[in-house]
């Protein structure tokens, strides 16, 4: 139930994590760890990572990678009782834990945002930010699913402009996903609503229901 903060790294220590927190080669992830990459792609074919700012009169290219995360085994690995009891367990994360088989899930689309900012303090909001630019329908592969876009619009604008992707992975069931159950008439129509909290208000019930998890990368300025 938890979400996640993702960072590219050089190597796996305290300094290089840092430095990718503050040139913002970032992306967070609704809870499972998918990987992405989203780039701009110059003239002379050199990657620029998202978090950057590009400075160019050209239509920018862009290219997105995307890797769904390991479907879960049931249940919590066995050293986890090492530190914590079945109860503590439990409390903290309804008895499911991290625990990572060998098959991954798929990645069924990519979508990209294009938002440009005001000239002017009335200008319609609805018009600058598209919030599904492009969306690109992936294959199954459990290797990920990758392609490369370009804004011919971009150089018609002359303004800024910033970029950034979402990977959305195939619907799976997720604690917390039916916040909301109605019992409904014969027609369809709810009649009556109960909160489901996902945790020991709700008791037993996880308020699990189907949900697309997704991955958001930092946006290219």
């Amino acid at each position: 139930p938890g979400r996640l903060a993702a960072v590219h790294v050089t190597e796996r220590s305290r300094d290089a994590v840092w430095d990718s927190l503050q040139r913002r080669e970032v992306y967070a992830t609704s809870g499972p760890r998918v990987l992405l990459w989203f780039n701009a792609v110059d003239a002379q074919g050199n990657k620029i990572p998202m978090g950057s700012r590009v400075a160019t009169d050209a239509p920018p290219t862009f290219e997105v990678k995307a890797v769904g995360a390991f479907k879960q085994k049931p249940g919590c690995p066995d050293f986890t009782k090492a530190g914590l009891d079945e109860k503590r367990i439990k409390t903290i994360c309804s008895g499911e834990c991290y625990n990572p088989s060998d098959e991954r899930r798929m990645i069924t689309r990519i979508e990209v945002v294009k938002i440009r900012p005001q000239t002017s303090a009335g200008e319609d909001l609805g018009q600058l930010i598209e919030d599904r630019y492009l969306v690109h329908t992936c294959k199954p592969n459990q290797n990920g699913c990758t392609f490369s876009f370009t804004d011919p619009e971009y150089g018609k604008d002359k303004r800024d402009t910033i970029y950034y992707v979402k990977a959305i992975q195939e619907a799976e069931p997720a604690i917390n996903a039916q916040p909301v159950k109605c019992e409904r008439d014969g027609n369809g129509k709810c009649i009556k609503a109960t909160l489901c909290y996902g945790d020991y208000r709700s008791g037993e019930d996880g308020c699990t229901a189907p949900t697309e998890h997704r991955a958001w990368s930092s946006p290219i300025y």
